[in-house]
């Protein structure tokens, strides 16, 4: 009973940012779960190349490359996912971007870039799902971030987009019970991928600070959040709505 509370074999699952690490760590979970999978990414080649990893799934992954933060561009992802597979069964948003500076030091295009991606790319791509999925439930999985609660002087688009995306995640919840969707969010903390790695060369000591403020005295890895993407994902969580999972090592708890 327990392995099929968690089970996702045939689940038709379609995932945002799916060339980035965290959304690489959760395809190739789901893959071996026996998903369904249609990897959205504005990087084509990229995630062809991860398709190309996994050969014993290629009939079962379609790739599409998308800009998330043009609404045509996400409906026409999942009329895609849908002709193919007839249905989605899952959304995971995790699709993101950042650029570190003082606030007086951001243009208004990278600050249009980065709220752009990371919260209207999430609610383009969370209303295109909501027909198809309404049809028969589903669940949406928000990748937000510690900044969702908590912030530094280094990254303020970042930290509203992602604090915006958290509160999107509940009102949706709110909207979408009546249609048995569930929408939850997972926020990472210092998780070590690209993204981040950047910040270790934005920001001296940034490396340093985080495994001294982490209870867990680490920086994260992308595989530390597919628990958490298939618990949400799964029936196990049939009652679970409007609500966020840290995965963070501890670092918001710690003062």
């Amino acid at each position: 009973m327990t392995n099929g509370l968690f089970d996702l074999s045939n689940k038709v699952v379609l995932i945002t940012g799916a060339a980035g690490g965290i959304g690489s760590a959760i395809t190739h979970a789901f893959a071996q779960s026996g998903a369904k999978l249609i990897l959205a990414d504005r990087a084509l080649v990229a995630i062809e190349g991860l398709v190309e990893t996994m050969p014993e799934h290629q009939q079962d992954v379609l790739a599409i490359e998308i800009e998330v933060q043009f609404r045509e561009q996400c409906a026409a992802a999942v009329e895609r996912a849908v002709e193919r597979f007839g249905r989605v069964d899952v959304l995971i948003n995790s699709a993101g971007v950042n650029t570190r500076m003082r606030p007086e030091k951001y243009s208004e295009d990278v600050w249009d870039d980065i709220v752009d991606i990371n919260l209207k790319g999430t609610f383009n791509m969370c209303q295109a799902v909501f027909e198809p999925m309404s049809a028969h439930g589903g669940k949406i999985i928000n990748i937000g971030s510690i900044l969702s609660l908590v912030s530094n002087a280094m990254t303020a688009p970042y930290s509203a987009s992602k604090g915006g995306v958290l509160q999107l995640t509940k009102s949706l919840a709110c909207a979408w019970a009546e249609n048995n969707i569930a929408v939850n969010a997972i926020l990472p903390g210092w998780i070590d991928t690209k993204l981040s790695r950047q910040a270790r060369i934005d920001i001296p000591g940034h490396a340093e600070r985080v495994v001294e403020t982490t209870p867990m005295q680490r920086w994260g890895t992308p595989e530390d959040l597919v628990g958490a993407a298939i618990f949400l994902s799964s029936s196990a969580s049939n009652f679970v709505t409007g609500t966020s999972i840290l995965v963070d090592g501890g670092v918001t708890a710690h003062v």
